[in-house]
């Protein structure tokens, strides 16, 4: 028996991804990694009762604090089954109203995002099974190109993401854009990961779940749009590209990540259930690099913590 490991998979596409997982992988140990535990035990409940898989566990783990990031990879690397099939870095947060900063003094969307799965990913490298997957949750907000309405990234430097200078930008459209920005970090670190991992079968994925309304994303924005948010916004889903509802998105991923029909795809990145060109910006090969080496230091990951050469 192998384990998948999900994080975000108490409530919206990653609690449906692992409903699917559930289902798709009946001989895997599932692992769903979240801060509250409580909360992880009850959906661990909710999906045995749906499913009748009986080999899920919840193990905690917080982003925002690389003390629980290494916290969580000694705790999994004790288990019986501590051989990964998949990781899917899935949790996420976008955070629209005043800035804050994770535990450890990151700007908390790119902390969250970027820097907390590039450093859980890296330290749990060496329990990847060889033809194991990697799958990141990326966003469709990350392409100036597709006219999301959010405000498109811009990739400075690795360190000024982590430690943003003050912006005479709105407060909503600054954290639009730290969004974005972190989710195309998501698809530079798929890229050059694969790059890394080329003499492996592991194979390394970003995927674009839609716009998903109903979802806990939207808690940061002014009550009047969490309503829309809530209950108007999901009529979308009958009849406009790309808004989907958590539980076609979560199935979607789920399937990237496990089943074999996407066992020969390495370094993609999927819209929905079909890979798409990415950006411009995303394959810029000296974003990559900057990214990489600036992640190196602020997590200070050493040679010896992963299976990869990290420079």
């Amino acid at each position: 028996m192998k384990s998948i490991i999900i994080t975000g998979a108490t409530n919206g596409i990653g609690y449906k991804c692992a409903i699917q997982l559930a289902k798709i992988a009946t001989n895997e140990q599932i692992i769903i990694a979240c801060r509250n535990q409580q909360a992880g035990k009850k959906v661990i409940q909710t999906i045995k009762q749906k499913t009748g898989h009986k080999n899920i566990i919840c193990l905690p783990l917080d982003l925002e604090s690389l003390q629980s990031i290494r916290e969580f990879t000694t705790k999994f690397s004790s288990q019986s089954h501590n051989k990964i099939i998949a990781l899917i870095n899935n949790a996420g947060i976008q955070n629209i109203a005043a800035i804050k900063f994770t535990k450890d003094g990151f700007e908390s969307t790119f902390g969250t995002n970027h820097i907390g799965p590039f450093y859980l990913t890296l330290l749990l490298l060496p329990y990847m099974d060889f033809n194991g997957s990697i799958t990141f949750t990326a966003s469709g907000v990350h392409d100036p190109m597709q006219k999301t309405g959010i405000a498109p990234p811009i990739y400075t430097n690795g360190k000024d993401l982590a430690f943003p200078k003050e912006t005479n930008e709105k407060e909503n459209i600054a954290g639009q854009r730290r969004y974005s920005t972190s989710k195309l970090c998501n698809i530079l670190t798929t890229y050059l990961l694969q790059r890394k991992l080329s003499p492996s079968n592991i194979r390394v994925n970003a995927f674009d779940p839609g716009m998903v309304p109903g979802t806990g994303l939207a808690r940061t924005y002014p009550p009047l749009l969490q309503f829309a948010w809530k209950n108007i916004m999901p009529l979308l889903t009958w009849f406009k590209h790309n808004v989907n509802t958590a539980q076609k998105s979560g199935t979607r991923l789920a399937n990237l990540a496990y089943s074999e029909q996407y066992k020969n795809y390495r370094g993609k990145y999927f819209e929905g259930d079909k890979e798409i060109k990415s950006s411009t910006d995303s394959y810029n090969t000296i974003f990559q690099n900057d990214l990489w080496q600036s992640g190196i230091e602020l997590t200070g990951i050493k040679p010896g913590e992963t299976s990869i050469s990290l420079f």
